[in-house]
């Protein structure tokens, strides 16, 4: 019994940049779940992540990219989920939460460009989208992703973990080396402390759009550990 995907987004954007992922896994034979959060809460979109995995059944291997990854660590502890996979992705222990990860990356490199909050949600500067978040995609693909902008509410980046699932579930983690948004150096040092399998490859936050086969391939190697 192959295991089913469940793939979960970032801030700042909705669950159908994982088409690609998606068509690449379920052309596999894989069943896909995609979680559409509303980035407003860690609280909500743990809950609406879990009621994916309710119907899903098991084994699931659930998918987490940039704070998706904080949704996993926290809705991974669900009896369905047997493995974890971090694409680019935050990856808090328990008592954290994004900002705190934040506070801890290096400052001597790219920074997000991401605006001062406005009724407690953040968005990315448009005009620098494309160089931050998305650079290895096409222009217009990356100034449609900048004006379709999800807000992410400062609740979801304050959202502290109570339980991190990678403590006690296998983890892989796709190290993205020229990533904009989460600096690289941060990315091995969570993958390190989570014990992931890594994977690394060149590409831009958005890794999961523009090579959606890397992404997928990666899943399949933790899939693959579970039959």
């Amino acid at each position: 019994m192959k295991a089913t995907i469940v793939l979960v987004h970032g801030g700042f954007v909705d669950g159908s940049g994982w088409r690609g992922v998606f068509d690449d896994l379920t052309a596999d034979g894989y069943e896909v779940r995609v979680v559409q959060n509303p980035t407003k809460s860690l609280t909500d979109d743990v809950a609406t992540t879990r009621q994916v995995l309710d119907e899903a059944g098991g084994p699931v291997v659930l998918v987490g990219h940039s704070y998706g990854g904080a949704v996993i660590t926290e809705a991974g502890n669900h009896d369905n989920v047997k493995a974890l996979v971090c694409v680019t992705a935050f990856a808090p222990d328990q008592g954290e939460s994004v900002n705190s990860l934040l506070g801890t990356f290096p400052t001597d490199g790219p920074q997000p460009p991401i605006l001062p909050p406005v009724d407690g949600n953040l968005f990315l500067d448009r005009d620098k989208f494309y160089e931050s978040f998305a650079g290895d995609v096409t222009p217009a693909e990356a100034a449609f992703f900048a004006n379709a902008q999800v807000p992410w509410g400062l609740d979801a980046l304050g959202g502290v973990i109570t339980s991190a699932a990678w403590r006690i579930k296998p983890s892989w983690y796709l190290h993205v080396t020229e990533d904009r948004m989460i600096p690289p150096a941060a990315q091995a040092s969570m993958a390190e402390r989570i014990g992931a399998t890594v994977s690394e490859t060149p590409g831009s936050h958005a890794i999961y759009v523009s090579q959606p086969k890397v992404v997928a391939d990666i899943i399949r190697a933790a899939a693959a550990t579970l039959n």
